[in-house]
Order: C-alpha cells, then sequence, then structure tokens
C-alpha cells in the first residue's frame, strides 16, 4: 500500500499553468500545489486558490532561478541575477558555498517570497524551489534556518525514486537523513511519475510519496504536462487509489 501526495509545481507561473493545475485538483489527479510569488500572474493565481477553498493544498515554490526578484540586494549577486537585475541562475555548477554578501542577499530574497506568499492569503503548508534550488548543498543550512525561522513544516526531499550515480545517491539520501532529523521530511520518497513507474525496488509498507507534476494546459478536456507532454488525465489515474491520496495539510494536523 502506498500513500501518494501529488505537487504541481510553478502555480502562478502563467494563468494557463494555474488553471490547468487546479483543473487537477478537481479531477483528483493533483492534491497540492506550489506558488511562485515573484510573477506576473503569482497573485492570480493565489487569489483563484483561495476562491475555490484550496489555500491549504498550497505550499511555496522558493525560487532563485528565473523572474524578477522581489528584494534589491540579490540584484547585484552575479551568481543569481545577471546586469539587468532578472534571475539567471542555471545550476551548471553546484552551489557549494555562499558568500557572506550572497548569503545574506538569499536569506533576504526567500524570506520576502514567503512573506508575500502569506500575504496573498496563503499560510504555506509546504515548501519546495524552482529547479530544486534548495538542493544545493551551500543552501542547506539557510533552509533549515529558514524554515525554522518561519514555521513552515515540510520541506521537499531530494528525489530518490530515479536512477543516478553512485555520489549522487549518496548525497541525496545524507539530505534526506538531514531532512528527517530536523522532522521537516513529510514523505518517504520523492520523484516525479515516470521514477515511480519504473521504480523496481521494493516500497516501504504504508509509505508516503511525493509525485512532482507540472500541468501545463489543458487540451480537450485533458490535462497535459508542460515538461514532458505527458497526458496527466490518462497516466495518473493508473497509479492512483483515491482512498489513498493525502495532502501536506494533512500531514500537519497528525
Amino acid at each position: 500500500m502506498r500513500n501518494l501526495i501529488i505537487n504541481a509545481d510553478d502555480f502562478g507561473i502563467s494563468k494557463e499553468v494555474s488553471t490547468a493545475i487546479l483543473a487537477a485538483m478537481d479531477l483528483n489527479i493533483c492534491t497540492d500545489a506550489t506558488l511562485l510569488v515573484n510573477f506576473e500572474d503569482s497573485r492570480y493565481a493565489a487569489e483563484l486558490a483561495i476562491q475555490q477553498n484550496r489555500k491549504d493544498n498550497i505550499g511555496i515554490h522558493l525560487n532563485l532561478t528565473e523572474g524578477h526578484p522581489l528584494t534589491a540586494k540579490i540584484k547585484n549577486e552575479r551568481r543569481f541575477c545577471n546586469t539587468e537585475g532578472l534571475f539567471h541562475y542555471k545550476k551548471k555548477e553546484h552551489i557549494m558555498i555562499l558568500t557572506k554578501s550572497e548569503k545574506s542577499a538569499v536569506y533576504e530574497e526567500l524570506t520576502s517570497q514567503i512573506y508575500l506568499c502569506r500575504a496573498f492569503g496563503i499560510p504555506i503548508s509546504h515548501a519546495d524551489s524552482h529547479n530544486h534550488i534548495h538542493e544545493e548543498p551551500g543552501l542547506m543550512c539557510l533552509m533549515l534556518d529558514l524554515m525554522k525561522k518561519e514555521k513552515i513544516p515540510f520541506l521537499r526531499q531530494t528525489n530518490n525514486l530515479g536512477a543516478t550515480s553512485l555520489i549522487n545517491r549518496i548525497y541525496r539520501n545524507s539530505y534526506n537523513r538531514i531532512l528527517r532529523y530536523h522532522k521537516l521530511a513529510g514523505t518517504d520518497y520523492f520523484g516525479s511519475t515516470t521514477n515511480l513507474i519504473n521504480y523496481n525496488k521494493e516500497l516501504k509498507a504504508n509509505s508516503i510519496i511525493e509525485l512532482m507534476i507540472h500541468p501545463g494546459k489543458i487540451v480537450d478536456k485533458q490535462i497535459f504536462d508542460a515538461y514532458s507532454k505527458d497526458n496527466l488525465s490518462l497516466i495518473l489515474p493508473g497509479i492512483i487509489r483515491k482512498d489513498r491520496l493525502l495532502t501536506y495539510s494533512q500531514l500537519h494536523r497528525k
């Protein structure tokens, strides 16, 4: 038996994406979403979630890689922003350590994103990040401190369902153990629908799995993933038992 949390990333990046995500929730093929707050349509997405009584199912999608920053200091940090003041970090190399000025700027920016998310009326049930920036080694301590200070109960684990190199597997397992130690890991496994379908090891009994999806558009009432282009309306019902679906807000209440 497996319990599933199905989280849609990139809520708020555009009206089309936000509409597709909420439609997926209505079809019970999505339980949660994480909101990008620094886009033109972010407020629209938050208001739509509130109108549809979904605010408790929305977390925050922390962002240091795309769009306009909310704060000034990070615009001067060339690792994260270009000369026009836009995020441009593409993870071509890992962040092993932050300079003093980078740490201050990143902390200020991410804190501002959390404050804005709550100002939109979203209480924040959990957190993850755009392009998995929270997994970077040099950001780990900062993220743990931020989650504790802002009382965000869960931070997404690293992918432990997909195949990867030995070095990556060691790092990911270590990262996930640290999250569990700090009681920030709400799930036992995390990965994509493809990762789960292709996973050939035995899952722990009554484990909780977070699946990441990216609903991008609706075509003929079918919901398609923005990245894989998969028809989520066809794929997800085959791996879902509705009586085993959970949300992050339900975990918080346990």
